[in-house]
């Protein structure tokens, strides 16, 4: 039996009943943890090293959130068994480690999915915790065309949407990719799959751009932490030759060369806060790339 959320007058009442349960929770799960604590969460006191700390934004989303329990306390019943068993922090996302809202809140959903407590209790884990989309390619064409969906997690009895649209023509390959030809639609569509483990998230190189350009996406910096004036490498795709910008947070680079229609070369302007990280992103006209933990770039001070 799953218990959710209750006052303490509730909890006490269900200690009177003759259950028969133990509850497990991982020690920085702030699902069901932070709502007696969101104070800790706003200081920066949540994840302890190497976990990342929240920014301002998160500062102000959990402040928010403090506001919603008016007062009230999230009371669990009867005792709790912390996992880890050693109280260490023992298991994280190493990919979402810094002072970013994507990162932070990134690291909330893996602190409380089903794997992550499976792996806690030394149980087995669930068949790749659903199917995942890492890429299409090409990321833009017209109604008919043909499209590899990369990724993993596919199988025959899965559904492939392109935005509201669903796809019917597809097979999968030996490889284990989707080769699909593209239904009916118009602009930008995230491409997802669905399985009986669930729907792949969102993803920047998931999209699909219906009689083009290339949706404009950056998928990796390199390096990903340096100085103001280090040169940064920049991959993804919709890379126009001319009339492309490069934003460091909200400070553009004063110095951005073309390579190719996925790669890019700019120099990381001063920051005010020399010690931060930042998402990096392309402009092209009005239009800037998404942001996702995939751009972030860590100033490392003077």
């Amino acid at each position: 039996m799953r218990f959710r959320t209750g006052l303490a007058s509730f909890a006490t009442y269900l200690d009177t009943l003759p259950l028969s349960a133990v509850r497990c929770f991982n020690a920085w799960d702030a699902v069901p943890l932070a709502w007696n604590n969101l104070g800790e969460v706003k200081q920066d006191k949540w994840y302890p090293s190497p976990g990342p700390a929240g920014n301002t934004t998160v500062h102000e989303l959990f402040a928010v959130l403090d506001g919603l329990r008016k007062g009230n306390a999230y009371v669990q019943p009867g005792g709790g068994q912390q996992l880890p068993l050693d109280g260490a922090y023992s298991t994280l996302d190493s990919a979402l480690t810094n002072s970013t809202t994507a990162d932070f809140l990134g690291q909330v959903a893996f602190q409380h999915a089903n794997n992550t407590y499976l792996g806690l209790l030394g149980a087995s884990l669930l068949p790749s915790g659903g199917p995942v989309v890492k890429s299409v390619a090409p990321t833009y064409g017209e109604s008919g065309s043909t499209v590899v969906v990369n990724g993993y997690g596919f199988n025959p009895g899965c559904a492939l949407d392109f935005g509201p649209i669903p796809c019917h023509e597809f097979t999968i390959d030996p490889q284990g990719d989707i080769v699909a030809t593209v239904p009916g639609g118009v602009g930008i569509v995230d491409v997802r799959v669905t399985t009986v483990w669930g729907t792949s998230p969102v993803v920047p190189l998931g999209q699909f751009a219906y009689g083009g350009p290339a949706p404009v996406v950056v998928t990796a910096v390199d390096p990903t932490s340096g100085k103001a004036g280090t040169t940064v490498t920049i991959t993804g795709s919709g890379f126009p030759e001319k009339n492309v910008g490069v934003m460091f947070k909200d400070q553009a680079s004063k110095s951005v060369s073309w390579v190719s229609d996925t790669e890019l070369k700019a120099t990381a302007p001063l920051q005010a806060d020399d010690k931060q990280a930042v998402d990096v992103t392309v402009k092209v006209g009005e239009i800037a790339s998404p942001t996702s933990p995939a751009d972030e770039y860590t100033y490392t001070g003077l």
